[in-house]
């Protein structure tokens, strides 16, 4: 058993009679092997009454705190001086634009070129919006030029010139149609393998098959959409999102088509009727139809190539703040 101080602390082996701290003058605590407190044996008093220890004067001693360091071995070596701070404010002959915003390395960006097969589609698809578009014009005039041939007679040079005009821009407009249609082929295959690739799954559809699907006209405005639903499929946290976008694209192409069915149908029933009237309103739904064609081209070429991966918006770019 042990004899201890609860005001400072101080242990010793127990001993009968020993009352009084002798550093503090506090009262001891018996305490067995375990710290368990013991209750003090009385002695019998004796019949010589033995005087009071005086007592000391108990001192309030701060409790012990233990501070921990690291071995010197283990210390982090100091930190080098740092240099001073360029004073003045530095001046330019023009505006800097470095650092505002991240330019890929030139090889990194070729790279990326390289694996990325949207660029290749979504220039197409920009230079088919103004052929189109100059498609749609030249329509546009040559129906013009048949209203005013109704009532006032029209120079033999200006109906040739509008015929050949309207010959040569609607050459371009169908070999940018198709065109654009091999680069849609190309870019759907793309990231159709891409997508199965990063999942890491097979392709259950041969390859032929989606060539049929995408390639065919009027087949691929079904086929299409079922080829990217099913590369969609592949990542599902992002499938509502796409495949929302995919339906909305699917339902735009469709009206084009539409639209394209009844002008050529238009054209067709004018090649067999003597009618002036109809050959007016097949040119004028020609016309329509390269307009809509022309504006469906310029909406989808940002849409269509981020369509599984959702828009990229602005607000995600990457900024740094620069000195003055």
């Amino acid at each position: 058993m042990l004899d201890v101080c609860p005001a400072c602390r101080i242990q010793a082996p127990h001993r009968q009679g020993r009352e009084i701290c002798p550093r503090c003058g506090g009262p001891l605590t018996v305490v067995d092997d375990y710290g368990r407190a013991v209750p003090r044996q009385r002695p019998v008093p004796s019949a010589v009454a033995r005087p009071a220890p005086s007592r000391r004067p108990s001192v309030n001693r701060p409790p012990l705190r233990w501070t921990a360091d690291r071995p010197a071995e283990a210390r982090p070596e100091p930190r080098a001086p740092q240099p001073a701070a360029p004073t003045g404010t530095p001046r330019y002959f023009a505006v800097p634009r470095w650092g505002l915003v991240d330019a890929p390395l030139s090889g990194a960006s070729d790279d990326r070129a390289a694996v990325e097969p949207s660029a290749p589609l979504r220039r197409t698809l920009s230079l088919v919006t103004y052929m189109l578009g100059a498609a749609a014009v030249a329509h546009l005039i040559r129906y013009v030029i048949a209203v005013v041939n109704r009532t006032t007679p029209i120079p033999a040079w200006l109906d040739l010139l509008s015929g050949a005009a309207v010959l040569v821009f609607g050459t371009f407009a169908v070999a940018g149609m198709l065109l654009a249609l091999v680069a849609f082929v190309h870019w759907l295959l793309a990231v159709r393998t891409a997508a199965y690739a990063e999942a890491d799954l097979r392709d259950p559809r041969p390859r032929l098959h989606q060539w049929l699907l995408a390639g065919v006209p009027l087949v691929n405005v079904v086929g299409a959409p079922l080829l990217l639903t099913e590369a969609a499929r592949c990542d599902p946290d992002t499938l509502d999102a796409a495949a929302d976008r995919i339906r909305r694209i699917a339902i735009a192409w469709g009206l084009v088509n539409g639209v394209a069915l009844i002008a050529v149908g238009y054209r067709i029933g004018g090649w067999f009727s003597d009618s002036v009237q109809v050959h007016a309103d097949g040119l004028a739904v020609v016309t329509l139809s390269l307009a809509v064609s022309a504006v469906f081209a310029h909406w989808v070429a940002p849409r269509l190539v981020t369509v599984l991966t959702g828009p990229i918006h602005e607000s995600t770019r990457e900024r740094r703040l620069v000195a003055a």
